[in-house]
């Protein structure tokens, strides 16, 4: 349905052909900012002549206002350049001279060009007859497009200061698009057009015919055939530039949009809340495993993270295995407080600490050493005599087996 609509719009700006003049022809190109032909009066059978501009590019009322070319102050307006009105049709102004006519037949009448050779071949141009000459051939169509050559006269260098033979080769012109980028503001476009929708083609030959001229060029032009109505929009632009403009503004997209990384989710990678202002820092993902009290709702939120990521460490013997319960083995007394997210609220320094278990250490990034178990002390031998008290006994000791030895003897001769 889309393509319909979109066919029957450029079917529309195709003027109405007439039994007219018709044929195969070849173009040229040229611009050199002289006032017209057509633009001088009782040129033809036409509504009023072409209109000119001064060298500002201002457009002119007077239309016997002297040529640029001739020391007067009448040049070629700007906007008398061609342009694309989509992908294969283009609008624009020439020179010409069709076979069997006259200027007075020729001025401001259009023309369909069906380019039948070059790069362009197959494309359509109309344009409207704003000038002759006696220097063109028969049914030659001199496309007025800037940088195209001065040709025969040149008023370019009065009016845009170009060189003393105009832009380029006197005939013919730049041979690059990049040359374009010196010209004044005014008619850059219109030599844009020759290396974008012309492509750069080098005088391609036409098939031809007579056409009523769009409304866009003779509003352009200011001079329309007597008793000829132009059709179509009195504004054409590029079919592209008429999407962009007529469809509604977009929402910005993920692909226009600038990718601003984002921070972490604090409560996927932040530690646990810190009890203690003694107590090291942990880092991403590492629990602090501070068993308290199922009495104590903010121990338990507190070490518990995630059942996926926190894990004892199996060479901490005295880790406790209910600080890493996943929510589903958590008791009853503990589980509504175990889903919820830690806190980083300090702790009011004022209150009291939750009671901690004698029997258990707090579990660290790193555990801490063990520290040896001293051994228990030996009971005091208070029946150990004094070094000093055995070295008297030792010296008493012989004395005592001499009297036990003579006392032996005693008992033996009493029996």
């Amino acid at each position: 349905m889309l393509n319909i609509v979109a066919l029957s719009a450029l079917v529309a700006l195709v003027p109405f052909t007439s039994a007219q003049a018709s044929g195969s022809g070849k173009t040229t190109r040229y611009w050199d900012c002289c006032k017209p032909s057509c633009a001088w009066p009782g040129k033809g059978d036409v509504t009023s002549p072409v209109t000119t501009c001064d060298i500002d590019n201002n457009p002119l009322t007077d239309p016997n206002a002297a040529s640029g070319c001739q020391g007067g102050n009448s040049y070629m307006c700007a906007d008398q350049s061609p342009w694309a009105v989509s992908d294969d049709l283009a609008y624009g102004f020439a020179a010409v001279n069709i076979a069997g006519g006259t200027e007075s037949g020729w001025c401001c009448a259009c023309y369909e060009l069906t380019f039948t050779s070059g790069a362009i071949a197959g494309k359509k141009m109309v344009v409207q007859a704003t000038n002759t000459g006696g220097d063109l051939g028969s049914n030659q169509f001199d496309l007025a497009i800037p940088g195209g050559g001065v040709g025969l006269f040149n008023g370019c260098t009065q009016q845009y200061g170009a060189p003393a033979n105009g832009w380029g080769a006197q005939y013919g012109g730049i041979s690059d698009g990049s040359q374009c980028s010196t010209f004044a503001p005014a008619i850059k476009p219109g030599c844009d057009f020759r290396f974008n929708w012309f492509e750069g083609t080098d005088n391609p030959d036409v098939d031809f015919k007579q056409v009523t001229c769009p409304a866009a060029l003779t509003a352009k032009s200011g001079c329309a055939r007597s008793g000829e109505t132009p059709t179509g929009p009195s504004s054409v632009g590029s079919a592209a530039a008429e999407a962009v403009s007529s469809a509604p503004p977009k929402k910005p997209t993920s692909a226009s949009k600038v990718d601003t990384p984002k921070p972490a989710s604090t409560s996927a990678a932040a530690p646990a809340p810190i009890k203690s202002s003694s107590a090291p820092s942990v880092p991403a993902k590492v629990v602090d495993q501070t068993p308290s009290s199922p009495s104590t709702p903010s121990a338990v939120a507190g070490s518990v993270e995630s059942p996926e990521e926190t894990t004892a460490s199996p060479s901490t013997p005295n880790a406790v295995s209910s600080s890493v319960e996943s929510p589903k083995e958590t008791t009853s007394s503990t589980s509504s407080t175990a889903a919820a997210p830690p806190k980083s609220t300090p702790t009011d320094e004022s209150s009291p600490a939750p009671a901690k278990p004698k029997d258990t250490k707090p579990v660290h990034h790193a555990p801490p050493p063990h520290k040896p178990v001293r051994p228990a002390r030996r009971p005091h031998r208070t029946n150990r005599p004094h070094r000093a008290q055995e070295a008297h006994h030792q010296a008493e000791a012989p004395q005592k087996q001499e009297q036990e030895a003579d006392a032996d003897a005693d008992d033996t001769c009493e029996r």
